[in-house]
């Protein structure tokens, strides 16, 4: 009972308490002192500064920096599951629990793991605490139509903690609602379509209610769109291997498409400047700030910032992948974008991606580079660097798949999508050829690729992976010497295309049973 009563009491403080004293900046909170859900939510003002806890709550889905409260602040679903589970990058035998991951050695006991799963439960609480509480306001306290938008707003990172959850678990509870009981904690497990199915109504619920914007960092209905698009793609494959949803993907991914608000930036590099995080190509990112503020984040200390294997961070403990990288063409912007072939303390972002004699240092200790930041900085594990989780290239290639998905990708559709980002990724007229219709499992494979190319780093590799039922084959065969912990392959077994539920939560839920094989 001990146990059970201090989890309870960390996944509960959290909702009970939402900071206040915000700056202009909605996605950044800089606490001034804490206030009960009830003395805040008596007018839209309060409504708002509720609201913005929910999107500090999202954060965990990428990471946040060191000086997050917490357990387990830096440990990030995106970064562990879609990215060093995946055939992106190696890790090496020092990397502690995340070589684990890498070589799908897990075990239900592994703390990052169960971090992970804790974080994201405590957001998930948090965010329903939102929208119950905002919906449960009168008319008289709020206008019925900023209640709906921010309700909206909210259940939109709600599907985003869910999609973390099922996507990595699979059979997870589904808590739809806030949690401020002990009696409610032993929620069984849901099917993976229960689960797919809320998301799918909160998304289609909260796009009736949502502006059509870029945003600024705040929610939009060609965000809740986009993501809707994304889910319905994931239903395509395992474990669902619903292949009707392409149709429904295509039909959603055009909307955003047809909505004039969302586009490509010229220059690739661009996109990821701190200067200009809230360009026309981020569909929705996920609000950081650092150093020192308790709120910045991680994944771009990881493949962004930080210099050389004896500067701290995470550059000691993450490598590219030769198989990766041997995709790109030399003239191929996002190869001089994404990959640090120079040791980034001793060389200006400029000179990183324009000179090549800053491009010493060994292949088998190249790192992902997609952050530039100016030396010297002092992100180590806490940058200020927001984190794309949908760009306009990102629903261009996802469109290209739904319709190949159906037989129905043509090169004029070819030449919308995934040519245009080829066509800006070009250096030079040779470099980076044009997509030209083929088969249809040609095309997937070269969809796929391109994914790999243009969204590296992102978080989505493991889901891409998995949903082209390619996963098992695309991490095998990782010889490359230098820090490497080893060839994922040989240790991978069926069962581990998802992780163990933590044996903490099965110790403290009699209701869940462990994923077959662990």
């Amino acid at each position: 009972m001990k146990k059970k009563y201090f989890k309870f009491f960390g996944l509960f403080a959290l909702t009970a308490l939402f900071l206040v004293g915000c700056d202009d900046d909605v996605l950044v909170e800089n606490p001034s002192n804490f206030l009960t859900p009830d003395a805040l939510l008596v007018d839209r003002k309060g409504a708002e500064t509720y609201l913005i806890g929910a999107y500090d709550a999202v954060q965990p889905i990428v990471s946040s920096g060191g000086q997050r409260q917490g357990v387990g602040g830096l440990d990030g679903w995106a970064i562990h599951w879609g990215t060093v589970g995946a055939d992106e990058v190696v890790l090496p035998p020092w990397a502690g629990d995340r070589k684990l991951i890498y070589q799908h050695q897990l075990t239900p006991s592994v703390n990052t793991i169960r971090n992970i799963w804790e974080n994201l439960y405590v957001s998930l609480n948090r965010v329903n605490s939102v929208v119950d509480r905002i919906s449960a306001m009168d008319e008289e306290a709020i206008d019925a139509e900023d209640r709906n938008k921010f309700v909206a707003e909210a259940k939109v990172l709600r599907t985003m903690i869910n999609f973390s959850l099922v996507s990595a678990w699979e059979n997870v509870p589904l808590l739809k609602n806030e949690t401020t009981n002990l009696d409610e904690l032993e929620l069984p497990q849901s099917s993976p379509e229960e689960v797919y199915a809320f998301m799918i109504e909160d998304l289609r619920s909260a796009a009736e209610n949502l502006p059509a914007e870029q945003g600024g960092g705040r929610v939009t209905k060609g965000f809740a769109q986009a993501l809707l698009g994304k889910i319905y793609l994931q239903m395509t494959g395992f474990p669902l291997n619903q292949t009707d949803k392409f149709a429904d993907a295509e039909m959603i991914l055009r909307e955003v498409m047809n909505s004039g608000v969302y586009d490509l930036v010229e220059n690739y590099p661009d996109v990821f400047a701190l200067n200009n995080e809230q360009n026309n190509e981020m569909v929705f990112s996920i609000g950081m700030d650092g150093p020192g503020k308790g709120e910045g984040g991680l994944l771009s200390t990881f493949y962004g910032p930080n210099g050389s294997v004896n500067n701290g961070g995470g550059w000691g403990t993450c490598f590219i992948n030769h198989t990766f990288a041997d995709t790109y063409e030399e003239e191929d912007i996002r190869f001089l974008n994404n990959i640090a072939r120079h040791n980034a303390n001793d060389w200006t972002p400029e000179e990183g991606l324009n000179n090549p004699a800053a491009r010493t240092v060994g292949k088998n200790v190249w790192r992902g580079w997609k952050w530039h930041a100016e030396k010297p900085n002092q992100y180590p594990n806490d940058t200020p660097f927001d984190n794309p989780y949908i760009r306009y290239a990102d629903v261009l290639l996802m469109y290209a798949e739904a319709l190949n998905g159906q037989g129905k990708l043509d090169q004029a559709s070819i030449d919308l999508t995934v040519n245009r980002l080829r066509s800006r990724a070009r250096l030079a007229d040779s470099a980076v050829p044009p997509m030209i219709v083929g088969s249809q499992n040609e095309m997937k494979e070269e969809i796929l690729s391109e994914r790999r190319k243009e969204l590296c780093l992102e978080g989505w590799r493991r889901n891409d992976l998995i949903r082209a039922g390619d996963y098992k084959e695309r991490i095998s065969g990782f010889t490359q010497g230098g820090p490497n912990a080893g060839d994922p392959g040989p240790e991978f077994q069926d069962f581990e295309i998802r992780w163990p539920i933590p044996n903490s939560e099965l110790e403290i839920n009699p209701n869940l049973v462990q994923n077959p094989g662990y």
